[in-house]
């Protein structure tokens, strides 16, 4: 990856190292300001943020589907069973 210097300041090594921060906007208006600067011409950076939401968009998908009802009562019935087998 080659690093880029901006007129801003902010290079490709400070927008990855604060990339989280920046997506949850964890940060102060000029710092989110400074690195937005950086994302909209940096390529590099850009693909990293267009790859990290998208994960995001995914794993937020995965955890919001339910379990069907026959795995859901096979687990409770494997606990139970591990259960009562500790308390003899």
């Amino acid at each position: 990856m080659t690093e880029e210097i901006r007129p801003e300041g902010c290079r490709c090594e400070e927008a990855l190292e604060h990339l989280y921060e920046y997506l949850d906007a964890e940060m102060s208006q000029v710092q989110l300001g400074r690195l937005r600067a950086h994302i909209e011409e940096c390529t590099t950076c850009l693909e990293e943020v267009s790859r990290e939401r998208e994960l995001r968009v995914v794993l937020k998908r995965s955890c919001a589907e339910v379990a069907p009802d026959a795995l859901r009562m096979r687990v409770r019935t494997q606990l139970t069973i591990l259960r009562q087998s500790r308390s003899v």
